[in-house]
């Protein structure tokens, strides 16, 4: 679905609302606000189709299953990390699991190839746990 008469984006959904963005399987689209807020869109829809009609600019992000994917464009680590715990409970309305994998994909935006080790989505949130790329190429 590429149609923008049926996007609905919803800021930090609640898992009612979870409902609604996931369609035919669980993938939804949508940006990490610097205040831990989050708004969120089926995935079917891409970034680029949606950030026009946006009046905010945040950290890009997909979840599709048990899999996050995040799309660097240049943004700190320790930012990421933060909007990533911030934004824990819209996340865990949208029923990403503690043991989701985060995946960090450098290459969309940025043309760049940094990599990371394999991130669970609970280490996040351990003592001196600290997102960070294992050697920029």
């Amino acid at each position: 679905m590429s149609n923008l008469d049926d996007l609905f984006l919803y800021t930090n959904p609640t898992r009612r609302d979870a409902k609604s963005i996931y369609r035919d399987e669980k993938y939804a689209r949508g940006i990490l606000l610097k205040n831990g807020d989050i708004i969120v869109w089926s995935g079917d829809i891409m970034h680029t189709k949606v950030i026009p009609f946006l009046t905010e600019t945040g950290v890009h992000f997909s979840v599709f299953n048990d899999k996050l994917e995040i799309c660097w464009q240049f943004e700190s680590w320790a930012d990421i990390q933060n909007r990533l715990v911030r934004a824990k409970q819209y996340l865990d309305n949208l029923g990403f699991p503690e043991e989701g994998r985060i995946v960090i994909d450098t290459r969309y935006y940025t043309h760049t190839d940094v990599d990371f080790p394999q991130i669970r989505y609970a280490q996040l949130f351990e003592e001196g746990f600290e997102l960070k790329p294992l050697a920029e190429k």
